[in-house]
């Protein structure tokens, strides 16, 4: 009688701190929140055309590298998105092919993303939508070789803002194994920039301090800019021989185009690249308290 009782307080006890651990284990704890990063290489097409320097329109080669990392949130309804990235274009006047202009930038984004619809583990939808906001900053500059002499042969432009950033997934089968593919829109809609008079000179504006004349706020009624990413993730386990990888080959297109009117200077900068890169995931395993 006494093994009887003592086994079943035993059993009790046992259940008890069974229930006590899962009241307390916290659920982000136990669930899985994978980073996944990627490095991306473009190349295509693109073309510039800043009035500052010359009313021209400048074609070439197009550049660009990327990093970008995801994150989803504790509350699995939400994900972060990092971007850095920087291009260059080398191009000639369309017309004459006479002058050369080169063009850089270098450009950080903070996203986050609302899962509107994610798929669960049971169910048997594939696709998932996000929107959210998205928020960074801009610094570019244009060079004229054939201005090199002129007091003027370069355009330095800085841009902070803020807009809408929506996004679509979906997951499908390639040899047995998933792969992913990407639409990514991004939009800003408020922000300021810096951007010189026209006909003055860095002189004035920096050494003389005229600052103040040349931040103005931007939004749709003088900017505008779109970023489009279309991008497909393939698993290096399709290849034979491989059995497991958490890393994939992306490939994919990106579109960017930006026109700004302010002070009466025209600035527009378009690209087409093809892109591909590498991209892994990763879990970490513990995750800080904040």
């Amino acid at each position: 009688m006494k093994k009887k009782l003592l086994s079943i307080l035993l059993s009790l006890a046992a259940c008890s701190n069974g229930l006590w651990a899962q009241e307390t284990e916290p659920v982000e704890e136990t669930q899985s929140r994978p980073v996944t990063s990627s490095i991306l290489l473009g190349v295509g097409k693109g073309d510039v055309r800043d009035t500052y320097l010359t009313p021209l329109l400048y074609k070439g080669t197009a550049l660009d590298i990327r990093f970008e990392r995801t994150r989803l949130m504790r509350s699995m309804k939400w994900e972060n998105q990092q971007l850095i990235d920087g291009e260059m274009m080398f191009g000639a006047d369309d017309k004459s092919d006479n002058s050369s202009a080169h063009m850089g930038r270098f450009r950080y984004r903070y996203a986050m993303h609302r899962l509107l619809w994610s798929p669960s583990l049971s169910s048997n939808t594939k696709t998932t939508f996000a929107l959210g906001w998205v928020a960074g900053l801009d610094l570019g500059f244009n060079y004229n070789l054939k201005m090199a002499a002129s007091n003027n042969p370069a355009t330095v432009r800085y841009t902070t803002n803020g807009g809408v950033s929506a996004m679509a997934r979906h997951i499908f089968p390639l040899r047995g194994k998933k792969c992913g593919m990407t639409l990514q829109v991004q939009a800003p809609l408020l922000g300021w920039a810096l951007v010189p008079e026209y006909g003055a000179s860095y002189y004035e504006t920096f050494y003389l301090k005229h600052v103040d004349h040349n931040v103005h706020f931007t939004s749709l009624h003088n900017q505008q800019d779109i970023d489009v990413r279309l991008t497909a993730d393939v698993p290096f386990t399709v290849i034979p021989g491989i059995r497991y990888s958490r890393s994939a080959l992306r490939l994919g297109m990106m579109y960017h185009r930006e026109t700004m009117d302010i002070n009466k200077i025209i600035t527009r900068q378009q690209s087409l690249l093809f892109v591909f890169g590498w991209t892994w995931q990763y879990s970490p395993q513990r995750y800080s308290a904040r």
